[in-house]
């Protein structure tokens, strides 16, 4: 025996080695939930490669850059020269075929037509005699009557010396005219009238200016279809046109000083003026034939390209470029080089971008686990929230070529659809991660990367509570303000000192494209705020405002079938209100949830104390324990189920089902409890009268437990003095922590103190006393 006593056996440790790398592993991988996160966090990564295009390199230039050195082409590249193909287009349809139909049917009829003139001519006796329309063919109608006369004589004598030599010799003369025509038939002619209207036709055909006719029609080609298709280089002036075939050198006149045509070239004149007035639509420009040439004509004819060398210097230091001339140069060098990029090039740049990739979702991921880890376990609305994230970046880099620049529009739209959805916190860091993607695949430029994460931040702050639709309004104007002097200020560093840039035009254009693109998305955000909520399943200020107005279809049919249930619901909005405000909650939100808490009630009102009227009966006497926390307990069942017919969003429904949490329906219990014998215990089973929860998952709906308990407890008192009103609000209050009501929402116990002390001041307000005035009768 030990002088301190027996020895007390020592008991033997199990000691539990330490789980090694791999069996944490094996146990992570056998984790249904780790799976899915880490499926979720691969389909991240793999999205962001695809919108991002990570197998190509970006193209970093845009209109209004300042280049600091040379830019350099990296490999040899052709470029069209669209001036110089545009000239030898044009060079190509002048030099097209003018397409003529001859109608031959018309020389005929000229023969006839001469023959009756003529006819007319000689069995006239005076030239008063013959017909207008034969004077008007022949020119006699002009001139002075002396001439007219005396061409009239002499056609006259040819026709009568003619038929005395050998009888009616109309028809020799009509031979010798057909003569003539023989060089018409051959390719055709064209009046004068119709010439005059060919460079119209031919400016309309060829999309060029008439304002120098003769231009259009010197030295073309034709082509008659009835002379067998063959294309001939003639000028049209030359060729065709009837004034030019009857002159001395054309197929017409050189026909003339032959001896077959003596006696019709005695009255030449008159021959040649009936020419002009009666030879028409013998040969007509075929319009459609002719813009078919002149179509073929132009898509055969050849580019010419300008040819760069590799190290041939594209812009010059200190250009700044311009999208009509050096960005579309450089694209070209662009798309060139890309197309000359080994396969293995692509896949290093790949492998590097899924590197920096990984590490980003990684630290993405710790970082929700610390500040929203409930995000990482609510898969749909993280998988909404990774394709978002993926659509931005795509939307992004189709957006941010000029002429447009509007990267900044599906950025922001992004972080304030986070800022509202989910949180600030996580809004700042996603608007920094799609700050940074963005930037490497578009610009690749710090102060891209500057100015994104400025703009984007700014549209985040005023979101933190959205109170009214005029409020994000004037943020909007806001955030308009700050990215025109984030975009001016970061191009004005970035132009090295060029003169004047500060009012640079090109400098100017762009911010105030990137104003007005944030101000056209902040307010395309405002409008489409009740898609956002009713997406993502969030509740706005703007939304909880509409659902406080007490003339809800709900509110009002709960205040007719339970007036007493009505009134309660009131006066614990009010006090749960400034119990949350206190503590820095959503006082609107729980106001909100106060006034639809109880609802459920409406359903049996009767059952409820609040809504029994003096001398009426009690229908739980007539009803075991157990069925009346049923009808209790009933309560919050009804009232989701009245919530989600009415469309009420889930914030609000979390307060109908959370707000007694598992509470213990005490008086039941320990009336049960009373009324039990000895072989019954069963009957008075805790589990059996405490609500199904679940317990408050927020400090709002904690707060509203603990405001409508105190509430309704506050009403049986006797005598609520401001010392009995402290300890019954203090007593539920320990009730609630103790029974671990509180365990899964984030309410401190310091927060739990000041909602207290809230409570009751509210309720010393409700209960204050109030002066008796004189001939007043005690109640």
């Amino acid at each position: 025996m030990s002088f301190f006593g027996t020895r007390r056996p020592r008991q033997a440790r199990v000691y539990r080695p330490t789980p090694s790398l791999w069996d944490r592993l094996k146990n992570s991988i056998t984790d249904f939930r780790t799976l899915t996160q880490l499926g979720i966090a691969t389909l991240a990564i793999i999205l962001l490669l695809l919108a991002g295009q990570s197998w190509k390199s970006r193209f970093t230039f845009r209109a209004g850059q300042f280049a600091t050195v040379g830019i350099q082409s990296r490999v040899e590249f052709e470029v069209l020269n669209v001036l110089e193909t545009q000239r030898l287009k044009v060079e190509a349809e002048r030099n097209a075929p003018l397409v003529f139909q001859q109608d031959s049917t018309v020389i005929d009829r000229l023969q006839s037509q001469f023959r009756d003139h003529l006819s007319e001519i000689a069995n006239a006796e005076q030239l008063e005699t013959v017909s207008a329309r034969t004077r008007e063919a022949f020119g006699l109608e002009t001139g002075d009557p002396t001439t007219q006369e005396a061409t009239f004589r002499n056609m006259k004598d040819v026709l009568t010396r003619a038929m005395e030599s050998s009888g009616n010799r109309i028809d020799e003369l009509v031979l010798q005219f057909s003569q003539i025509l023989g060089g018409a038939r051959l390719l055709g002619v064209i009046d004068t009238q119709t010439a005059l209207r060919l460079p119209r036709v031919i400016a309309g055909v060829n999309n060029t200016p008439e304002s120098k006719p003769r231009e259009l029609l010197r030295n073309r080609p034709v082509r008659i279809d009835d002379a067998g298709g063959i294309t001939i280089q003639y000028d049209v002036l030359a060729s065709i046109l009837l004034e030019e075939q009857l002159k001395e050198t054309g197929r017409l006149g050189k026909v003339w000083p032959s001896d077959e045509l003596a006696d019709l070239r005695a009255i030449r004149g008159p021959v040649e003026t009936w020419l002009h007035r009666n030879l028409r639509n013998q040969l007509q420009l075929n319009a459609e034939a002719t813009e078919e040439a002149l179509r073929e004509a132009g898509e055969k004819s050849p580019q010419r390209n300008d040819i760069f060398a590799q190290g041939a210097v594209l812009v010059p230091a200190g250009t700044q470029l311009t999208a009509d001339e050096q960005i579309a140069l450089l694209w070209h060098e662009y798309e060139n080089y890309e197309a000359q990029v080994p396969f293995s090039k692509r896949l290093l740049r790949l492998f590097g971008t899924s590197v920096m990739l990984i590490l980003m979702v990684v630290l993405f991921g710790a970082f929700l686990q610390f500040v929203s880890p409930e995000l990482l376990v609510e898969t749909p609305r993280l998988l909404s929230f990774v394709v978002m994230c993926a659509i931005t970046v795509l939307l992004a880099n189709m957006a941010s070529r000029d002429p447009w620049r509007a990267e900044i529009v599906p950025l922001v739209a992004a972080v304030m659809i986070t800022a509202i959805a989910y949180s600030q916190v996580i809004a700042i860091l996603t608007a920094f991660c799609l700050s940074l993607l963005i930037s490497m695949s578009t610009l690749g430029d710090l102060g891209h990367f500057i100015m994104l994460i400025t703009v984007s931040v700014t549209s985040i702050v005023p979101l933190r509570r959205i109170k009214s639709r005029m409020t994000m309004a004037r943020a909007g104007f806001v955030l308009a303000l700050v990215a025109f002097l984030a975009v001016w200020g970061v191009a004005i560093i970035q132009a090295h000192g060029a003169e004047d840039a500060w009012r640079n035009p090109q400098i100017v254009t762009t911010a105030l494209k990137f104003s007005g693109w944030a101000l056209i998305c902040s307010h395309l955000v405002i409008f489409n705020l009740p898609f956002i909520e009713s997406a993502f399943g969030i509740v706005t200020d703007i939304s909880l405002v509409e659902l406080s107005a007490v003339s809800h279809p709900l509110l009002q049919e709960l205040a007719r079938r339970a007036p007493g249930t009505y009134n309660h619901s009131m006066t614990v909005a009010t006090i749960a209100e400034a119990a949350a405000e206190a503590i820095g909650a959503n006082g609107l939100l729980t106001r909100v949830g106060a006034y639809f808490h109880d609802i459920g009630k409406m359903m049996k009102p009767e059952y409820f104390i609040e809504n029994m009227t003096e001398g009426s009966e009690n229908h739980h006497k007539s009803l075991a324990p157990a069925m009346s926390t049923l009808i209790i307990i009933g309560h919050v069942k009804e009232g989701i189920e009245l919530a989600e017919e009415n469309n009420l969003p889930d914030s609000l429904i979390q307060f109908i089902e959370q707000h007694h949490g598992t509470t213990l329906v005490e008086y039941f219990f320990h009336e049960a409890t009373r009324k039990a014998d000895v072989d019954h215990r069963t009957d008075a089973d805790e589990s059996s009268f405490r609500y199904p929860g679940p317990k408050p998952q927020s400090r709002e709906t904690a707060v509203l437990m603990l405001a409508d308990a105190v509430e309704s407890a506050s009403r049986s008192l006797k005598e609520p003095t401001p010392k009995r009103i402290q300890s019954l609000v203090h007593e539920i209050t320990m009730k609630r922590l103790l029974d671990g009501q509180f365990d899964q929402c984030d309410l401190k116990m310091t927060e739990i103190r000041v909602v207290e002390e809230s409570l009751i001041k509210s309720l010393l307000a409700a209960h204050h006393g109030r002066v008796k005035y004189p001939g007043q009768r005690t109640a």
